[in-house]
């Protein structure tokens, strides 16, 4: 898995590449934990994450979690339909903002 934080429209944006699943998702979290920015909205680009486990869902939903603590906004971008479907499946899905890609994300 590859990991970089970079900025767009006032966004911290975290970039994930490579599946998310019970050998990467420590990785995630402690670099989530390292990187995230207090008071800046996050977005969790995904757009290379091809299959996400239920270990890497439940790291989504502790995010989800944390930003609601800080009071800013947390998006997830370009994520799989294939995930997503999972994500309706389990219920996760209503609780994210979803942008199809980091153009589509507003300004903050």
């Amino acid at each position: 898995m590859e990991l970089s934080k970079s900025s767009a429209k006032g966004w911290q944006v975290i970039h994930v590449v490579g599946q998310v699943d019970s050998k990467t998702v420590g990785e995630l979290r402690d670099y989530i934990d390292k990187e995230l920015e207090e008071g800046k909205p996050v977005a969790l680009d995904v757009q290379g994450v091809p299959f996400m486990s239920s270990a890497g869902l439940r790291t989504l939903l502790t995010l989800h979690r944390r930003t609601e603590v800080m009071a800013v906004s947390l998006a997830l971008v370009g994520i799989a339909s294939e995930i997503a479907d999972t994500m309706k499946v389990t219920g996760f899905y209503d609780y994210f903002t979803k942008y199809a890609n980091l153009s589509s994300l507003p300004e903050s």
